[in-house]
C-alpha cells in the first residue's frame, strides 16, 4: 500500500513539474525580446517584428554620435518590443547576422557605433539582395523593416539603373504572389528621414568627407493588414513618441481599388461653399437634393473623406495633383485637413475635398479617383549621376529608380486607367 502512495505521489509530482516548467517556457517567449524569424504565432497573436540593421561602411556616419538615426532607430525597436508577440534584430550586409548585441535590445543603440557594426562584408552591398533576403525571411506572421541608406550599389553605366529597378521589382512580385498564395494582400511603407552624419558619404568607391544631414530609409514589409496596424501603433509619423526625422512617406498595397462607402465617404454642405443645402440620401454619400444658388457662376461644395479606412499616407491624400474628377467642368480646388463644420464630425481628422462646377451644367454623376503614382517627393529626392561631391542634404543616389522598382511590382499588371486608388461615384438626383 505504501509503494502505491509513493507511485502516486512521484506521479503526481511529475506531473506538477511538466506544468511548472511548460508555463515557464511560455512565459518566456511572450515577454522576451527574441524569437526566431520562422516563428509560428498563434491566430489571432501579434506577428513578429524582424528588424534589419544594413551596416555596410556607408552607414557608419549616422551612429558615430547620439544622432537622431539613432533615436528613431530606439524608439522602432522599443516600441515593436513593448507591443508585439517578439521582436528580432539582426546586421544585414551580404549576409544576415546575428550577434549577442543583437538580443540586448534595451542597450543595443547605446552600443550602436561604426566598431560594433563591424560584421560580416561590410565594404558593400546590393540593396537588391538584402530586398530578396529580407522577404525570403517574411512570413504571414512576420513584419520586416530594413533600415539603410537604400543606395543602389551601381554606376550610372548604360542601362544598370534600370536593370536595378528590374530586379526589384522581380523580388517583390515574388513576396506578392506568395502573400496571395495564402489568402493575403501584401504591402510596404517607404518612408524617408534625415539625420545628423558624422563620416564618410560614398560614391562608388570615392570617400567624400560628411559632416551635415543625411537621408536614409526605414521600409516595412509584410501582411497588409499586420503593416496598417504597425503604421497605426507605432505612430510613423516625426513625433517624439513616433520616428523622430521622418520627412516622407509612401504607402504601397496589392489591395485592387477601393470602392469607398458611407463608411469612409461623406458629401457635405458647409461654410466654405454656396451650395444653399445639400440633403444626402441615408448614406451620407449620394445627395437626394441640392439646393443652389443660381445668382452664383460656379458651384461649390465638399465631400469628407475617413482616411483612417484609407491605406494612404495623409501627405499623399493631401495633394492636390494626385485626384481625377469628372465630368471636365467639375474641379478639385482644395484638398485640406483644417476643415472645421459639424458634419465632418462623423469622421476623426478627414480630408475634405472641396468640388467647383464651372458654369451651370450640372451632372447626375461625379467620379472622383484617387491615381495611384509614385509622389512627387520622391523624384525631388533622387539623384543617379556621379558628380564627385557630396549631393544636397535631402537627396539619395538613385532612390527614385529603387522605389519604381518596388512600384513596379505592385501594379505592373495593371493599364494606366486602373492605377487608381479608390473611385468614388456620387449621384445627384436633383439641383434646384
Amino acid at each position: 500500500m505504501l509503494r502505491k502512495l509513493m507511485a502516486i505521489l512521484l506521479v503526481a509530482l511529475l506531473v506538477v513539474a511538466v506544468l511548472f516548467l511548460g508555463r515557464k517556457t511560455t512565459h518566456e517567449v511572450d515577454k522576451g525580446h527574441f524569437l526566431p524569424c520562422d516563428t509560428a504565432t498563434l491566430k489571432g497573436a501579434k506577428p513578429v517584428v524582424h528588424i534589419y540593421m544594413e551596416n555596410s561602411g556607408s552607414m557608419n556616419g549616422y551612429v558615430t554620435t547620439n544622432s537622431q538615426f539613432k533615436n528613431a532607430l530606439g524608439h522602432l525597436i522599443t516600441k515593436a518590443d513593448g507591443f508585439y508577440s517578439g521582436t528580432r534584430l539582426d546586421f544585414i550586409n551580404q549576409g544576415i547576422y546575428h550577434t549577442p548585441m543583437c538580443d540586448d535590445l534595451d542597450n543595443f543603440v547605446l552600443n550602436l557605433n561604426p566598431v560594433s557594426m563591424q560584421v560580416g562584408n561590410t565594404s558593400s552591398t546590393d540593396i537588391n539582395k538584402i530586398f530578396r533576403m529580407i522577404l525570403e525571411h517574411t512570413s504571414r506572421d512576420t513584419i520586416s523593416v530594413l533600415v539603410s541608406d537604400c543606395m543602389y550599389d551601381v554606376d550610372n553605366v548604360g542601362n544598370l539603373l534600370s536593370a536595378a529597378a528590374s530586379s526589384t521589382t522581380g523580388t517583390f512580385m515574388k513576396a506578392i504572389r506568395k502573400a496571395r498564395d495564402e489568402k493575403k494582400e501584401f504591402a510596404a511603407i517607404i518612408m524617408q528621414c534625415t539625420s545628423e552624419f558624422s563620416g564618410n558619404y560614398y560614391e562608388g568607391n570615392q570617400a567624400i568627407p560628411c559632416q551635415s544631414e543625411r537621408p536614409y530609409y526605414v521600409i516595412v514589409m509584410g501582411n497588409q493588414e499586420q503593416v496598417r496596424d504597425f503604421n497605426d501603433h507605432m505612430e510613423l509619423e516625426d513625433t517624439s513618441t513616433g520616428l523622430p526625422g521622418l520627412k516622407h512617406k509612401f504607402m504601397l498595397s496589392s489591395e485592387p481599388t477601393w470602392e469607398l462607402d458611407n463608411m469612409t465617404a461623406r458629401t457635405y454642405s458647409s461654410t466654405f461653399n454656396n451650395a444653399l443645402r445639400i440633403q444626402a440620401h441615408h448614406d451620407g454619400l449620394n445627395i437626394r437634393k441640392m439646393t443652389i444658388d443660381h445668382d452664383q457662376t460656379n458651384l461649390n461644395f465638399a465631400v469628407g473623406l475617413g482616411i483612417s479606412k484609407l491605406f494612404a499616407d495623409r501627405s499623399y491624400l493631401l495633394e492636390k495633383d494626385n485626384y481625377e474628377i469628372e465630368p471636365s467642368n467639375y474641379k478639385i480646388t482644395d484638398v485640406s485637413d483644417r476643415a472645421k463644420f459639424t458634419e465632418c464630425d462623423f469622421f476623426r481628422h478627414p480630408i475634405t475635398l472641396q468640388l467647383v462646377v464651372l458654369g451651370q451644367n450640372y451632372a447626375p454623376q461625379v467620379v472622383i479617383k484617387l491615381k495611384n503614382q509614385i509622389p512627387a517627393w520622391v523624384a525631388e529626392c533622387s539623384y543617379n549621376k556621379r558628380t564627385g561631391s557630396l549631393p544636397p542634404a535631402h537627396q539619395s543616389y538613385a532612390i527614385h529608380e529603387m522605389v519604381e522598382g518596388i512600384y513596379g511590382a505592385f501594379y505592373n499588371a495593371k493599364d494606366n486607367e486602373s492605377r487608381e486608388l479608390f473611385r468614388l461615384p456620387i449621384h445627384i438626383d436633383a439641383y434646384e
